[in-house]
């Protein structure tokens, strides 16, 4: 646990005096595929940091459809925001692969994080991103047409998950079907399965085992937005 601690970047300013304390008191909790780490109305008891995985975070449409907000891979952490306001969560957090998750409790965190400036900057940074994901996401489902939402969605993954190659091409391993990856891009199913079809005809994505993307032209890509 200790190495955990001391390996996890949230916590690289805390002192050793309070890295000993969230070792003896912070929960791992292995996470499966499909399973819930919280659900809307869920009392925020807990601070959330994946370690390892991914985890998607959605909320559920009137009409029955799911929108997937974020997708949070290794490093993110979700709730901070909540311990401080005690607001339930508003939302699903759902494991997207199996994930190592660590639970930061209300006490630890009023305690030791919120004694300490630099976690403090660090969690409204990281706030502050969000709220510019959540703008690039408004503007994705605002457009109508369906194009430009999945050009969208896989630049905004290319920016946040993208491994870029020495040859220009660009890697997303963003773990999500191709159900989700419409939630994600705010259409449906067979609609985005036909839009990443046409985008590997026109030479700008290749489409790989796994639901894995590469995106060969980011540029052309680009011009599908405008």
């Amino acid at each position: 646990m200790k190495n955990i601690i001391k390996e996890t970047k949230l916590f690289k300013e805390l002192s050793k005096e309070d890295k000993e304390k969230l070792s003896k008191s912070v929960e791992i909790v292995n996470v499966d595929k499909g399973e819930y780490v919280f659900r809307p109305g869920d009392k925020a008891l807990y601070m959330y940091i994946i370690k390892s995985g991914s985890m998607k975070i959605s909320m559920d449409l009137s009409d029955g459809r799911e929108q997937i907000l974020y997708v949070y891979k290794d490093e993110d952490f979700v709730g901070g925001l909540n311990l401080i306001t005690s607001e339930s969560y508003l939302y699903n957090g759902i494991a997207l692969t199996k994930c190592q998750v660590l639970k930061i409790s209300k006490k630890d965190f009023s305690n030791i994080l919120m004694h300490n400036e630099l976690f403090l900057k660090s969690l409204l940074i990281q706030s502050y991103l969000r709220i510019r994901k959540g703008e690039e996401l408004i503007d994705r489902l605002s457009v109508m047409n369906a194009d430009m939402k999945v050009a969208k969605s896989l630049i905004d993954l290319s920016n946040r998950y993208g491994i870029k190659e020495e040859s220009g091409e660009i890697l997303i391993k963003h773990n999500m079907n191709r159900m989700e990856l419409g939630s994600f891009s705010g259409v449906a199913r067979e609609t985005v399965i036909r839009k990443l079809s046409y985008f590997e005809d026109l030479g700008l994505v290749k489409l790989l085992p796994k639901g894995d993307i590469v995106i060969l032209d980011l540029e052309g890509l680009t011009k599908l937005t405008i």
